[in-house]
């Protein structure tokens, strides 16, 4: 299959009655059931579902050719391609028949270029816009399929058209439109609706499943820490994890997914059980149900969408406990390292100019800053290391295996890849090595990492499946460092080893050794997809912290009113 945009279409007139639409889209399917290959055509257009866009998502029908089938827009000269999502305007530079956007790409160093047709161009393009296999593609087909498009513009096309044909050899020409098409005679079928609804009946009668759009938020060590003192106030945690569509409802857009973050708190030393689909209101109902005596927050407010107090019910019941905060992290912060690109969060870098303005004007609202959304910077103690650390020595009988990394951003991919270590032994004694902030952005590159060494120590400290952290770790695993920890064996993951700085394999000695094995954790989530996540919502993101803090500051000033009549 051959994929562009798609677009959702409004307002126009014509639009069949739902039972045409049916009897029609039943011809779909079964030429979707008759042919070997198909070729989709879609306008560039993506309709905002939303006055706000920061509350934008694909429409239905995306979300359906997603179901189908993934592409990407790429880097040509990399071996592979690579990929670069914008969240601005990248054709300010470009124009007819010059497509060069005057910025490099920063693995290869070559020219990057948009993938816009503009007017008057015709298909004798190659790269990135790709018109010989889009046109091998399109000689291919047995159906082109047209979403939403005018087809105003790839009329000049006839290669892909399949023009050179004969007639009865072309493939057939389905078209979803609720406008007149200048294909429109040549049209096999003409279903006057809107896409969203023939997709809709389509993935229903092929009987597949309509992805949902996911939105995402972050756990981070902040999170583990209030986790453990919650812990230390009684004999059982259960942790309750919103959905995906409570946290957008009452917070913004979250950073990971539901399912994620259900294995990453589970994934936590001090959690004995998750709650899933936990409300955002926590009532007294919810607390009952799970056998709970209190719950626990941190000192930081939360607020619904409409600015009351999710803990409301409980604080008034008498069941509500309070812990600290952990200063210096938040998902605001850690948002703001990734779309800033400033190094200023690595140790021993001097705070830089971009990195002030962050703290200052992130997510910062008209009326100034809320002490609970606001940026702080981040104090490392041997309290704190403590205090996470397991201070478990290896027994007699542990199988002591080693690890190292980065482990940026712990995240879901990182807890599939210790779980799997874990289940390689009956005694398993995890020693992870995070390599120095310098290091990481050797052969990372760019502002990597998003967190420093002291962040990623805790992170990786409060997995369950990790028993010691050597912080600092030398790149290339030595003799002395296996001889030092009585390593038995040394695991890797399937992500690139980069060679050392004088070329050499890092994990030479296990391999000489015969210690040294690849771990396949089974997920494809890395570090880089977090930060192209973000990178994709930012102005949800942004939008997310304002509306957060503007609620807060209300709060706030409703607050330091009552206190004034009081006195």
């Amino acid at each position: 299959m051959a994929f562009g945009h798609c677009c959702r279409r409004a307002g126009a007139s014509g639009e069949e009655p739902d039972s045409e639409l049916c009897d029609r889209k039943l011809v779909l399917e079964e030429v979707n059931g008759n042919s070997n290959f198909f070729f989709f055509f879609f306008p560039a257009l993506l309709l905002v579902r939303a006055a706000d866009l920061s509350e934008a998502e694909p429409t239905l029908t995306h979300m359906s050719i997603a179901c189908l089938h993934k592409h990407n827009l790429v880097c040509t000269s990399c071996t592979p391609n690579r990929e670069y999502v914008r969240v601005f305007d990248v054709t300010e530079r470009t124009a007819l028949h010059r497509h060069h956007t005057g910025r490099m790409c920063h693995k290869c160093g070559a020219q990057l270029r948009d993938t816009i047709v503009h007017f008057g161009e015709k298909g004798t393009l190659r790269q990135p816009l790709n018109w010989e296999a889009a046109t091998e593609a399109a000689s291919k087909a047995d159906v082109i399929l047209c979403l939403g498009s005018s087809l105003k513009v790839l009329k000049k096309y006839p290669r892909l058209w399949c023009m050179s044909k004969p007639p009865t050899r072309r493939p057939k020409l389905y078209i979803v439109n609720l406008q007149w098409t200048p294909k429109d005679d040549l049209a096999a079928l003409k279903l006057h609706g809107r896409c969203d609804d023939v997709m809709r009946l389509l993935m229903a009668e092929l009987g597949l499943d309509i992805p949902r759009y996911d939105r995402y938020d972050m756990v981070h060590y902040g999170h583990s820490n209030q986790l453990r003192q919650a812990r230390a106030m009684g004999d059982y945690l259960i942790v309750g994890v919103h959905t995906d569509e409570e946290i957008a409802k009452h917070k913004g857009p979250p950073v990971f997914t539901q399912e994620e973050r259900y294995k990453m708190v589970q994934a936590i030393k001090w959690v004995d059980e998750i709650a899933p689909g936990a409300p955002y209101v926590t009532t007294l109902e919810t607390l009952d149900k799970y056998s709970c005596d209190f719950c626990v927050h941190g000192d930081d407010i939360t607020l619904t969408i409409d600015g009351k107090d999710t803990y409301e019910e409980v604080k008034t019941a008498g069941r509500y406990r309070e812990c600290k905060r952990t200063q210096g992290v938040s998902t605001t912060d850690l948002v703001g390292r990734m779309l800033l690109m400033t190094k200023a969060h690595h140790s021993n870098i001097d705070e830089d100019l971009d990195y002030r303005k962050h703290t200052d004007n992130f997510g910062k609202g008209p009326k100034g800053h809320s002490p609970w959304t606001g940026v702080s910077q981040f104090l490392q103690t041997s309290q704190k290391i403590i205090q996470f650390a397991s201070g478990k020595e290896p027994q007699p009988g542990d199988t002591i295996i080693y690890v190292a990394g980065a482990f940026d951003l712990f995240h879901v991919g990182h807890v599939d890849f210790l779980e799997k270590v874990h289940q390689l032994a009956e005694k398993p004694y995890i020693i992870a090595g995070l390599h120095f902030d310098q290091e990481v952005n050797r052969y990372k590159g760019k502002n990597y990492p998003i967190m420093n060494i002291h962040e990623r120590t805790l992170s990786v400290l409060a997995c369950r499946y990790v028993s010691e952290v050597v912080i600092g770790a030398p790149y290339a695993v030595t003799a002395d460092l296996l001889d030092h920890f009585r390593v038995t064996l040394v695991c890797h993951g399937m992500t690139e080893v980069v060679p050392d700085k004088d070329g050499s394999d890092p994990y030479e000695e296990p391999k000489q050794r015969g210690i040294f094995q690849l771990v396949d954790s089974g997920s494809n989530l890395t570090t880089d997809l977090i930060v192209q996540r973000i990178i994709k919502n930012r102005l949800e993101f942004e939008a997310r912290n304002q509306k957060k803090e503007a609620k807060e500051l209300a709060v706030l000033e409703a607050m330091r009113r009552l206190e004034e009549e009081k006195h």
